[in-house]
């Protein structure tokens, strides 16, 4: 990877002297060769947490002689490195302010600042919102459907690039979910309308296909379609995403009206329009008004870190004060959980 870096910068691999990452927790194991199985079984207990400073030599990168690799330091197994350079790139410690962060992916990570006084947890989302374990899923490349609106004349789709739709990748699959559930063909609890219930003369009624099962799903081309289990894999989602709003919430003595500030973090994150993180119930209408997109918040604070000492320390010192909640543990969480599964109301 430096290497290619490098081809396509100009820059000769020996006049590279620091490296600097901020991955989770997860990653920088695999990335430091020490083993994470502890991560993934109870108690899910990482190796290390601490910011590593060692030389990049170490672990095969090379570079200049004597070349630094410094990891960010990491919070939990599920609160890493990349979401204390995020809290950090954003000024969660110092905020004046109450203010949620969160990065949106396949663990979503949240961040509460009360103030200056940090409160985490990681809620797993699971891929769906990133176009996986979607019947026609794929990652945001040429073809795929990456918007969506259901319109009385039929189903108008966005599609990246000039080519023909191929499947449907992460924004894709929240905008036609929002649509489905906008327009009641999805109720309440998920579940799709049975074609039987709408009028033929019903402008929807040509947009669902029943199986031999009598399942229905949304037709958006001859080829492509939206199945129950696809919004299920949302539904999913974004229970476990708001669920954790609630509960880091709850263990701060907020409510979402009190909130100032919604900040959503990540590469991913930004191609996810505020309608659609509302109309699926993401995130609560409260905070419609308040969301600031913050992009790629982890790489920022890896390139902050390169530059600074200070900010090595500062980051180090953030860490160490960041509380972490296990959601599981939490009273009453298989309760909110399930209220959380729900999608808005249409009104």
């Amino acid at each position: 990877m430096i290497a290619d870096v490098c081809g396509q910068t100009g820059v000769k691999k020996e006049q590279i002297y620091e490296v600097s990452v901020g991955a989770n927790c997860t990653m920088m194991h695999m990335l430091l060769g020490v083993d994470a199985l502890s991560i993934g079984k109870s108690p899910y207990a990482p190796m290390f947490v601490k910011a590593k400073d060692i030389e990049a030599e170490e672990i095969g990168i090379h570079a200049s002689r004597g070349a630094r690799l410094y990891c960010l330091p990491s919070v939990s197994s599920y609160i890493g490195a990349d979401i204390v350079a995020g809290a950090y790139v954003c000024e969660l410690h110092k905020a004046d302010e109450n203010v949620l962060f969160i990065d949106i992916g396949t663990n979503g990570e949240i961040v509460f600042s009360d103030h200056g006084r940090l409160l985490s947890c990681s809620c797993a989302a699971g891929p769906a919102l990133e176009g996986m374990n979607i019947s026609s899923g794929m990652r945001a490349a040429e073809g795929a459907i990456e918007d969506v609106e259901i319109k009385e004349d039929g189903v108008k789709l966005k599609i990246i690039g000039n080519a023909d739709p191929i499947g449907v990748c992460g924004s894709g699959i929240l905008a036609v979910v929002k649509e489905l559930v906008r327009t009641g063909l999805v109720r309440k609890d998920g579940a799709f309308i049975k074609l039987k219930n709408l009028e033929e003369t019903d402008y929807r009624y040509p947009m669902i296909e029943m199986d031999g099962n009598q399942t229905s799903s949304l037709r958006m081309t001859e080829d492509l379609k939206i199945t129950q289990g696809d919004v299920r894999q949302v539904q999913l989602a974004k229970g476990a995403i708001l669920s954790g709003f609630y509960a880091l919430l709850k263990k701060a003595g907020k409510e979402m009206s009190e909130l100032d500030k919604v900040m959503i973090a990540g590469q991913f994150g930004a191609h996810l329009p505020a309608d659609s993180l509302i109309g699926t119930g993401i995130l609560p209408a409260e905070v419609k008004d308040k969301l600031v997109y913050v992009g790629n918040s982890s790489k920022t604070g890896a390139y902050m870190a390169l530059l600074s000492g200070q900010v090595k320390r500062e980051m180090e010192e953030l860490a160490h004060h960041m509380d972490y909640m296990e959601l599981g543990a939490t009273e009453g969480y298989e309760r909110l959980f399930a209220d959380c599964l729900m999608f808005p109301e249409v009104h």
